[in-house]
């Protein structure tokens, strides 16, 4: 008896956790359209900008931790930052943002440097 019990239970455990793989897939390939694609390009966007975030947090802890010059840091750094402008305005133009004017680099520095 014991043993059915915890057969039925697996098996409610089993359909749970199979559950969204099944549920999720079959309503992508109902609705399909543009709107799909660009919602599934916008969340592809949006978790690059995470990834490109969280590659700026650790250059800047590596710093601190001295695995990091200083001058190797700041190169980096520009180099993600360029991309993570890039892809804010990819990620802008996937929503239908009107792009910002652009302010000259000095200025920008010199505003982040305070």
């Amino acid at each position: 008896m014991a043993m059915v019990i915890a057969l039925g239970i697996a098996m409610v455990v089993v359909a749970f956790v199979a559950a969204p793989f099944f549920i999720g897939g079959g309503h992508a390939a109902r609705v399909g359209g543009d709107n799909d694609l660009a919602s599934v390009e916008l969340q592809d966007l949006l978790a690059e900008k995470e990834t490109l975030y969280a590659a700026i947090q650790e250059l800047d802890f590596d710093l601190q931790s001295g695995k990091l010059s200083t001058e190797d840091h700041q190169s980096l750094r520009q180099r993600q930052e360029e991309r993570a402008a890039v892809l804010l305005q990819q990620i802008d133009a996937a929503q239908g943002v009107a792009p910002k004017p652009e302010a000259p680099r000095k200025a920008r520095r010199e505003k982040r440097r305070g």
